[in-house]
């Protein structure tokens, strides 16, 4: 039993430090808002395009204002709505990224545009709290199961 469990763990511990292991990637989005209209952009985080993304765009009631894709450099342009709260979400190949954005009213137009990014947990953060959770979770059933059998 002891002999199943230290393979279990060598191999989980090969996965998670071995260099060179499969480099997933995160998909984000920006959004910029100026007097001829709002133009997206949708990338991976390696600054691939995501081409042919699809993208809608809702309003703050979720009401699907506008949708459309990006073409090969992950660009897409569409007049501006009404002034109000925008949420524009883009999905490409099982990615999903999200971005909330404003449009001012009609005089303040003229502003030079503004720009939005969605938001990305940095990724040695993510990591550290997903191996973290993992190994504390595991610590916690061993003492669980050890207590169970002591008692």
């Amino acid at each position: 039993m002891h002999a199943v469990r230290f393979i279990v763990l060598a191999i989980t511990a090969g996965a998670v430090l071995a260099p060179g292991t499969v480099g997933a990637h995160d998909m984000n989005a920006t959004v910029q808002v100026g007097a001829d209209g709002v133009r997206a952009e949708v990338f991976f985080e390696e600054g691939l395009p995501a081409e042919f993304a699809k993208v809608s765009v809702t309003d703050a009631t979720g009401a699907e204002v506008v949708a459309g894709t990006t073409d090969e450099n992950g660009g897409w342009t569409f007049p501006a709505p009404g002034p109000g709260e925008y949420l524009l979400t883009a999905k490409c190949i099982g990615h999903v990224a999200t971005v909330r954005f404003s449009v001012a009213g009609p005089s303040e137009q003229d502003s030079p545009p503004v720009s939005y990014t969605g938001y990305r947990l940095n990724k040695a953060v993510g990591l550290t709290v997903g191996v973290g959770g993992l190994l504390g979770a595991s610590a916690l059933f061993w003492l669980l199961r050890r207590r169970r059998e002591l008692g």
